[in-house]
């Protein structure tokens, strides 16, 4: 009987065990995602597209600012910019993505009148000497929300490898062969966001890899938000000038 008993306990003990052991791995691996997640300024786990780990929801701060910095090297800031969806070449967007070609038109004057949104833009020209495969980087946000509008990162040789990685994580791209120019465009969709990478040579024979992110939700958010701010203005004129006389 005794035996009996005992072997009953070093079952309960073994299964307590196990259930010690799971808890700790849980709690660690919930530690570790919060740590990856205030590394980058992040409350949440980005969604959508990401770059560098920042994604559609994620939110522009002086924390996401240093840590892109410690990525990406110095960095070029400017408020109010202009917000040009166009790529690759002229009629691209409008016969490949017409959703992207209208929201370009939205957001551009069609006699080139200069626009500039509310936005925050940060440019990275020397990404190199971080050792990382970008030659360039954009990254722009919207000010009201603070969250991601586009993102625009060209690479050389390297781009081949972000294709790999992008892939894996997305599935197979949609291609598209460029009919006015040599090249081709890889592209993505997810929450009626657009990931699309351009391959064209340079003017050497190289491979350049333009890689654009769009963020439509932010976008449109973005172009309905200013149509407000707009309409306030216009009745605060509209009262200056009933008061006037």
């Amino acid at each position: 009987m005794s035996l009996v008993k005992n072997k009953k306990f070093q079952i309960s003990l073994l299964i307590l065990s196990l259930i010690i052991l799971a808890l700790i791995a849980v709690f660690a691996t919930c530690d570790k995602k919060s740590n990856v997640y205030e590394k980058y300024g992040a409350d949440t786990e980005p969604e959508g597209f990401t770059f560098l780990n920042l994604g559609e929801n994620t939110e522009f701060s002086n924390e996401v600012r240093n840590n892109l910095r410690e990525q990406l090297g110095s960095d070029a800031i400017e408020k109010r910019t202009l917000l040009d969806l166009s790529i690759n070449y002229k009629g691209f967007l409008k016969k490949h993505f017409p959703s992207l070609y209208e929201l370009n038109q939205k957001l551009n004057s069609p006699v080139g009148e200069r626009i500039e949104h509310n936005t925050i833009k940060l440019t990275y020209r020397y990404a190199r000497k971080k050792k990382v495969p970008f030659e360039y980087v954009e990254l722009v946000f919207s000010n009201y929300t603070k969250k991601p509008l586009l993102f625009y990162i060209k690479s050389k040789k390297e781009g081949a490898g972000i294709v790999d990685v992008i892939t894996k994580k997305y599935g197979e791209a949609k291609t598209i062969v460029w009919e006015m120019e040599k090249g081709r465009s890889l592209y993505w969709t997810k929450n009626r966001s657009a990931l699309i990478i351009s391959i064209k040579d340079d003017r050497f024979g190289h491979p350049e890899y333009h890689t654009t992110i769009y963020y439509v939700p932010s976008m449109e958010n973005l172009i309905q938000r200013e149509r407000i701010e707009a309409k306030k203005k216009e009745e605060e004129i509209k009262k200056t000038g009933k008061t006037a006389f």
